[in-house]
């Protein structure tokens, strides 16, 4: 087994409003390079830093959601956008996004509960740094 591991040093968060879709794009790809990769862990102690990065990267998009429920809380006819289309009844679209928001950040909220309790169990075993190959007989 290894001590904790140095993580890379990763860049400063900063307010980027102007690259929002792109960093979500970004963040979709590699959400989808994490699940096609986790199908085995070749370095089992790597499990609990995986859990607490996946656990982090829950709660921020938890408030993501909370705060695009409040942004679509608080848009204004007129000012934020130009009534609704024929699907909608006028009046209801915002204030539905708004709530399923708040539906998806609760979902994320029990997600990481779920997490966090995992990397706690997780914890408690002496993982070795590579699988042991076992020799057939």
């Amino acid at each position: 087994m290894k001590a904790n591991r140095p993580r890379e040093e990763r860049p400063m968060t900063v307010n980027e409003q102007h690259r929002q879709i792109e960093v979500a794009g970004d963040l979709e790809v590699l959400a989808k390079t994490l699940a096609h990769s986790t199908r085995d862990v070749p370095a089992p102690f790597d499990s609990y830093a995986l859990l607490g990065e996946l656990t982090a990267t829950v709660d921020h998009i938890e408030q993501v959601c909370r705060q695009l429920a409040a942004w679509h809380a608080n848009v204004v006819d007129g000012t934020h956008y130009a009534g609704e289309d024929d699907r909608g009844d006028g009046a209801t679209g915002t204030v539905t996004a708004a709530a399923e928001l708040e539906r998806a950040a609760a979902a994320l909220d029990a997600a990481s509960a779920a997490l966090r309790a995992a990397h706690s169990a997780n914890g408690v075993v002496r993982w070795f740094d590579a699988a042991v190959q076992v020799e057939n007989e």
